[in-house]
Order: structure tokens, then sequence, then C-alpha cells
């Protein structure tokens, strides 16, 4: 074989090894992304096995559970105190109203006593009670009540629905009542009819200035009998 031809088997040879390595280079490629898909699909399904199992197990505990309270009655599952407070309409009762000794002790058929508060028991403001005083042209007298004069007379008298159930410092910004307590004193008063009308008049403005409503004494929504029982009474 001359030098020549030794070349070119020299050649050939080299090109198929290039050949052989690249295409084992390639096989080898193929068969790790096949071993590592593989993988992945193995590890996916034992994941999902695994997810799988864990919700029958909390599905399992939800049943037994449910199972175990089926003849329970519901209504007897304990509530902290705090929560039990919050959603008993028992939680929150009324305000107290005050009322001053000396109406407390007053005989009812010697009274006449109405009360402007609102539905919800809302405190009215210093500023709105103030404000609504004088705009109904009441004056604050020596207790500290409120009053209104009609031809020199006291018609009627207001104390606060608040302890200690006078008007003093309603000026200031702490001030605040649960209402007004509008009344005539019987014993006292030497013209009751008209003293009546009057209150009722000024009763009707506070109640449009301070969006409040009328009770009774005994806490009940003013009606149109009630006042007219009244008025027979003082005719």
């Amino acid at each position: 074989m001359d030098a020549n031809t030794f070349r070119w088997v020299l050649i050939v040879i080299a090109v198929l090894l290039a050949i052989g390595i690249y295409l084992y280079g390639l096989h080898q490629g193929r068969l790790r992304k096949r071993s590592a898909d593989e993988t992945l699909t193995r590890e996916e399904i034992e994941s999902a096995f695994v997810e799988d199992e864990q919700l029958d197990a909390e599905l399992n505990n939800l049943n037994q559970i449910l199972k175990d309270n089926d003849d329970e009655d519901f209504d007897e599952i304990l509530v902290s105190p705090a929560t039990e407070e919050k959603q008993s309409p028992l939680a929150s009762p009324d305000p107290e109203i005050f009322v001053p000794k000396m109406l407390a002790a007053k005989d009812e058929d010697r009274l006449v006593s109405y009360h402007l508060r609102h539905g919800d028991f809302r405190l009215i403001t210093g500023e709105e009670a103030d404000a609504a005083m004088q705009d109904a042209g009441l004056e604050l007298n020596a207790e500290g009540l409120l009053e209104f004069r009609q031809q020199g007379e006291v018609a009627f008298q207001v104390a606060s629905l608040t302890a200690p159930g006078n008007f003093r410092g309603i000026e200031k910004l702490e001030f605040a009542t649960l209402g007004f307590n509008c009344f005539i004193d019987l014993d006292l008063c030497q013209h009751p009819r008209p003293a009546f009308e009057a209150m009722l008049k000024k009763i009707d403005e506070l109640v449009r200035l301070l969006n409040v409503e009328v009770y009774t004494s005994n806490q009940d929504l003013l009606t149109i009998s009630e006042v007219t029982s009244v008025r027979e009474k003082l005719a």
C-alpha cells in the first residue's frame, strides 16, 4: 500500500470514528432525556398518590367528626363567654333612665311626665341639648332644671334622663344626656290645662329639633288617646 492510499484510509477511519462518536453522544442524550422524563413522571404520580392519600385521610376525619356529632344538639356547642355576650340580645341592656327623687316620690295622679329620647337610647350631646333649649325658649333655673314660663308663671320643667338629672354644665363638651323629662307638678301648677297645652307645643318643637320620640313615664310611646285622657283629666 503506497503512502497516498494509506492516507485516504486514515481519513476514512477518522470520519467513521467522528460519525460514531456523534451518533453515540446523540444516543446517550436521548437515553438521559428519556430517563429524566420517566423519573419526573414517577415523582408526579407518587406525589399525586400522596396528595390523594392525605385528602382521603382528611375526609375520613371530617366524616368521623360529623358522624360523632350527628345525634348531638348543635345548640349545646359551647361558645366563649365574650362571644356569647356579643351575640346575646341581653348583652346590651337598655341604659337606666334616671328619675330625680322629687319625681320618683310623686303620686302618678299628681304628675304629668313625658320622656323625649332616641329609640335606641343614643345620647344627646351638650351642644345639641343647648341649641334645642335656646330654640325652644327654655331657661336654666337655679336647680339646674330647664323651665318654660308662660305669662310669668312656670308652665312646666325639664329634667335630664341622665344622672344627676339636671342640665348644669350643658355648655361643656363632655355633657351628654339620654334625653329630656318634661313634667308638670300638678300640686304646684296653678293653671294645669294651659300649662299642659304649652308643654305639648314645646315637646313638638323639641321632637323636630332633636329628632327624638316621646314616651310616657312607663316607657311606652305616647299616643293620641293618652293625650286625650290627660286633657280630660285637666279640664
